[in-house]
């Protein structure tokens, strides 16, 4: 059973990914940068929402797509002794990003509203760089030896 993904496969995973951190990090450029003067002073670009929603709605394509990774890709690299230590960092960062974006969505308060929205983004900003280097390192090692037993067990 090979650790690879088929073609169409590795699109919709790096198309989910890449629309959602996209949307991301366009939420974070309107939110931040993109502020228009108002009525009442200055207020949140129009589009700022549109990107939020956006976000929102890839998320619940990634967690479907994690979970086409994690029965058969990452359970079978964890057997061969295969990227462990990226994979479980990106495992442990896609569970912080669930968990923080949870959080920002139905428990922000005055408490945290100045660290968990900078944590949330500042990991989500550095998926691509441990995505791109858990698939280099995973193309840059050497065929993992196997044993006749263990072999058989596959």
């Amino acid at each position: 059973m090979p650790i690879r993904f088929a073609a169409t496969h590795k699109k919709f995973l790096y198309g989910v990914f890449t629309l959602l951190w996209l949307s991301g990090a366009l939420w974070l450029l309107f939110h931040y940068f993109m502020r228009v003067e108002g009525e009442f002073g200055i207020t949140a670009h129009p589009a700022e929402k549109w990107w939020l929603r956006l976000h929102g709605l890839m998320v619940f394509a990634v967690l479907f797509a994690l979970g086409t990774v994690l029965p058969v890709h990452a359970r079978r690299a964890w057997q061969l002794k295969k990227n462990r230590q990226s994979g479980v960092l990106m495992k442990s960062l896609f569970l912080w990003l669930a968990l923080s974006g949870y959080a920002l969505y139905y428990f922000t308060s005055e408490a945290n509203e100045n660290w968990l929205p900078v944590l949330h983004w500042g990991a989500g900003l550095s998926v691509p760089i441990i995505i791109v280097m858990h698939i280099r390192l995973g193309r840059n090692r050497k065929p993992a030896r196997t044993t006749y037993h263990q072999e058989i067990r596959t």
